[in-house]
């Protein structure tokens, strides 16, 4: 199959649907397939290329897709592909109506809109609910898709399926990681706060910032002066860099599916609508301590380091979290979801 994908990644909205379409993209090129990205603007280009694979940037607004079909049918039709697969949450119902007509589309969701109209329906996080989708399309008069449902399908990339599994015997290696992005400064947050209590003078402290970062200069000068908080800018070795972790404090997201396939234990939080559902489900479950949305709790950082405090004072509750996280999801789930889109589709080369 030649196969377009549709996926934005910038300041505002991060660059976890440009990533997870990548690790996507991996699974598909590995079993014969053609991916090419389509993207609003510029911005993901650098990554995107880096991974191998060939990008059309429309120079149109990321939240207003209605404006840019005219560019997107002619690129379906000159690119002759057999697939569409589309990951933004800026689609409307008129959107994909419109592209249907002209391509077998597939749709990644995670925030139940409406009823898409579209030939697959894609959801492979934590709280994916068949009976909650198959409502909403008895209520709206949209055909039922086909549907690929639930974690085992957390398209993850390739060196997250090798284990390398270590117990947890005590809290001294801490990763900290806010996403691609970081609007609301949370990362020079978690740097300010950490190098401030005491409690943590003789912990390890690897913050993970995205390229985007807005608060870089201030966080490498209280790493200077701390000593023991490093930061690392637009990894390639995330898997490493959590397995080297004793716990991993993550915005509620695509990481989280990273960290449970390396089977750690991690306190998750949200700072966007979609990332509440996964953040509480993360924790009903008993896998992660969910500290809540950023957005309304003043006491957030507080909150997170009494969390790892409680963590470091029992370690058999962090073992327990460990392997209630392996359990959701194993690093496979590319390799499935390009199974089932091959008996959706076909695998016409």
């Amino acid at each position: 199959m030649k196969v377009l994908i549709r996926a934005d990644a910038n300041k505002n909205i991060g660059q976890g649907h440009v990533m997870r379409c990548l690790s996507l993209c991996d699974a598909l090129k590995e079993k014969g397939h053609e991916c090419i990205f389509i993207c609003a603007m510029d911005t993901p280009r650098e990554m995107i290329i880096e991974r191998g694979y060939d990008v059309y940037a429309l120079t149109t607004s990321y939240d207003s897709m209605d404006e840019e079909l005219a560019l997107l049918y002619y690129i379906i039709e000159d690119e002759n592909a057999d697939l569409l697969i589309i990951d933004s949450y800026y689609v409307t119902p008129l959107y994909l109506k419109a592209v249907k007509e002209l391509i077998p589309t597939a749709y990644l969701d995670d925030v139940y809109s409406f009823a898409y109209d579209v030939d697959c329906l894609i959801n492979y996080n934590v709280y994916a609910d068949r009976e909650k989708y198959e409502e909403m399309y008895m209520t709206e008069e949209v055909k039922e898709p086909y549907m690929i449902l639930g974690p085992s399908y957390a398209p993850l990339r390739k060196e997250f399926t090798e284990k390398n599994y270590r117990e947890v015997k005590e809290i001294t290696n801490i990763m900290i990681s806010v996403g691609g992005a970081d609007p609301l400064h949370l990362a020079y947050g978690f740097a300010k706060r950490f190098s401030e209590d005491e409690f943590f003078k003789d912990k390890s402290i690897t913050m993970i910032l995205g390229k985007m970062e807005p608060d870089i200069d201030k966080i490498e000068s209280i790493c200077e002066e701390a000593g023991n908080i490093r930061y690392f800018v637009n990894i390639k070795d995330m898997k490493e860099k959590i397995e080297e972790a004793d716990l991993v404090i993550s915005a509620a997201g695509s990481t989280q599916y990273e960290i449970c396939a390396c089977a750690r234990p991690c306190i998750c939080f949200s700072m966007a609508d979609n990332q509440v559902p996964g953040g509480e489900k993360f924790g009903e479950l008993g896998a992660f301590i969910y500290a809540g949305d950023v957005r309304d709790n003043d006491a957030f950082f507080y909150d997170v380091l009494n969390a790892v405090k409680r963590l470091a004072g029992d370690i058999s509750l962090a073992k327990e979290m460990s392997h209630k996280a392996s359990a959701i999801a194993d690093g496979h789930g590319a390799e499935r979801m390009v199974k089932e889109l091959e008996n959706i589709f076909g695998r016409q080369g």
